[in-house]
């Protein structure tokens, strides 16, 4: 198993096998709740990789990777 120690690309620590902890579910929480958020959490907690994911999943131009990299993820599925 490879970590993804100092990595903060969604996409390449999905393309590349590092280990992820699905965290899609979230995406599903903002949008049903459809408030402001804030993300308050220690350093090295995983915001920027989260926002990046986000970036991910919303980009319009990035679509033809979403099966790659969304696919087995809870979103995906």
């Amino acid at each position: 198993m490879k970590y993804p120690i100092g990595i903060q690309t969604f996409s390449r620590i999905r393309e590349n096998g590092y280990v992820y902890i699905d965290k899609t579910a979230l995406i599903h929480q903002l949008v049903s709740r459809g408030s402001i958020y804030f993300l308050s959490r220690p350093r090295r907690f995983g915001k920027s990789l989260t926002v990046n994911m986000l970036q991910h999943y919303y980009d319009i131009l990035a679509k033809d990777k979403f099966d790659a990299l969304f696919g087995d993820l809870y979103i995906g599925k």
